[in-house]
């Protein structure tokens, strides 16, 4: 539509409404039809810039509280070891509940954004981490174990969906265009809350002089998320009802066409992202969770300072994520930079693990790491899945992401605990081979994607604009039919090993998790 015929169309559907309430629900029914908003979730890409900003600031907010409370009890664990009389491995197990029960959840999680949407779904999930918060503050102050654990597990459901819930939120949004920016913008702020959760736990404490305030000071910022909940919530629903009757919401929601069975019919290099999230998450989520008794043993530093220090790996991402989105958005590039991402994780762990080089540069190249990577991951399944199953496919993705850090937090505990003296040198070389053989797999990527993508995850900004409204255009063609996105993919008996392979991790989790849950055995 030409600029003088859209303008031409804005003075009528505004003449409609002004002269003829009665008439609002067919202005409604045009817009919908003019901009294909409502008729499925592709077409949220094409919505209005003044609700992609609305939509964009809210959403930001939803999991501060969740992000800070994960941070301080990593931040706690020499005050928790020390409070509740408990190993390395039995910090693992409690490290671990929060991601053990994330590794189904997302999945479900992620599949009910794809067929009902968002906005009271972080409500209640919001609750849910609010009361694991305050499970884990009366646990710490009663120093029971088993309390905290349970605790963990109730805000590990809700951590783990917000983030799903958000992601794929923002991926519907802005998958044609910014959508680096938007989700640089999202791990900025993620960072952040992580960065304060980690900096200021042990001072909090030491200043209250009484180190279960650092939990309590969590519980407040997760009632905070909630606040910023509520307005998300209620922008969304007027909004919504400004341009969407009723019976248009019960209609649209007639129309979904999402099937479980689709999970067969993703892509072979979609899977291999998996993978790579499975083992680049395990080694970036458990390196911040040791990250300050790192510091602490290897170069004899007190608990105070180590956080300090530790909280540095946390300070490029939050700049840098953001001026990263907007970089990936103009050049793409985005499997280079996840292999940029690999070598300065590579590096980090060398020099923590080895030298006694002031930590902070170690950290900091740990943060270039955690800065390069998951943006690059989050923002290639927002443009190789369909909009209708972005949801369940971040939902695997962040399901693989806490397989793999459920695992490797219960391994680390257990090789620390067999190292003399207790020392990080053997769990810096598991890190260093996991990372390793994580960038060989990312080099299959840049392969198979140039192949199958006809190289879309490298291509810069206009002809990847140009591709991606092409492939938008066409699922929202389908959908209007009542037609699965996914239909013109062929099932293949492979698709059922990649998922066989995923649920045979997931179960390894799970034991392991209850074998050290229960016995607390440290030796081999």
């Amino acid at each position: 539509m030409s600029t003088e015929n859209k303008h031409e169309y804005s003075e009528k559907s505004e003449q409609i409404i002004h002269d003829d309430v009665d008439n609002k629900d067919v202005y409604k029914q045009q817009h919908s039809e003019e901009t294909g908003l409502h008729e499925s979730d592709a077409a949220l890409a094409n919505a209005p810039w003044k609700y992609k900003v609305v939509a964009l600031v809210t959403a930001l907010m939803l999991p501060v509280g969740s992000h800070f409370s994960g941070a301080a009890l990593g931040a706690m664990k020499a005050s928790l070891k020390s409070e509740l009389m408990i190993s390395n491995t039995r910090y693992g197990v409690l490290s671990s509940s929060v991601s053990i029960i994330n590794t189904i959840f997302p999945i479900l999680g992620g599949y009910f954004i794809d067929m009902f949407g968002t906005v009271w779904g972080t409500l209640v999930i919001n609750f849910m981490i609010l009361l694991g918060s305050l499970l884990t503050a009366i646990a710490a102050h009663i120093g029971s174990f088993a309390l905290m654990v349970v605790g963990q597990v109730v805000f590990g459901i809700g951590s783990g969906l917000i983030v799903t819930m958000q992601e794929s939120l923002l991926s519907k949004w802005f998958r044609t265009k910014y959508l680096a920016l938007a989700i640089g913008m999202q791990l900025s702020i993620s960072r952040l809350s992580t960065f304060l959760g980690t900096l200021v736990s042990n001072p909090i404490a030491e200043h209250m002089d009484n180190w279960v305030w650092a939990f309590w000071l969590a519980l407040i910022f997760c009632a905070f998320s909630i606040i910023m909940n509520l307005v998300y919530a209620y922008v969304l629903h007027h909004l919504q009802g400004e341009i969407m009757s009723k019976s248009e919401v019960m209609r649209i929601k007639a129309k979904k066409t999402v099937h479980v069975k689709s999970i067969f019919r993703f892509p072979d290099y979609f899977w291999h992202i998996i993978l790579i999230e499975f083992i680049f998450a395990a080694v970036w989520t458990v390196h911040q969770s040791v990250a300050t008794e790192l510091v602490q043993i290897h170069f004899g530093t007190a608990q105070k300072l180590a956080a300090y220090k530790a909280s540095v790996s946390q300070v490029v991402p939050i700049v840098a994520t953001p001026v990263l989105g907007f970089i990936i958005d103009f050049l793409g590039q985005r499997v280079k930079i996840l292999l940029l991402s690999a070598v300065f994780f590579i590096v980090s762990c060398g020099l923590l693990g080895w030298t006694m080089v002031e930590p902070i540069a170690g950290m900091i190249l740990y943060s270039f790491s955690l800065a390069f990577g998951p943006i690059t991951m989050i923002t290639s399944i927002g443009m190789i899945l369909p909009s209708e199953y972005i949801g369940t496919g971040l939902g695997l993705f962040k399901s693989a992401n806490n397989i793999g850090s459920s695992i490797l937090d219960i391994v680390v505990g257990i090789v620390q605990d067999n190292t003399e003296n207790q020392l990080y040198t053997n769990v810096m070389i598991v890190f260093i081979v996991l990372g390793s053989l994580g960038f060989l797999i990312i080099v299959g990527l840049w392969f198979t994607q140039r192949i199958y993508l006809k190289n879309l995850l490298e291509l810069s900004r206009k002809k990847r604009q140009e591709r991606m409204a092409e492939i938008n255009d066409n699922e929202l063609h389908l959908t209007k039919q009542g037609l699965d996105s996914l239909s013109d993919q062929n099932i293949l008996r492979r698709k059922y090993v990649y998922v066989a392979i995923y649920i045979f991790f997931g179960i390894v989790a799970w034991v392991l998790f209850f074998v050290f849950a229960v016995t607390g055995k440290v030796t081999f």
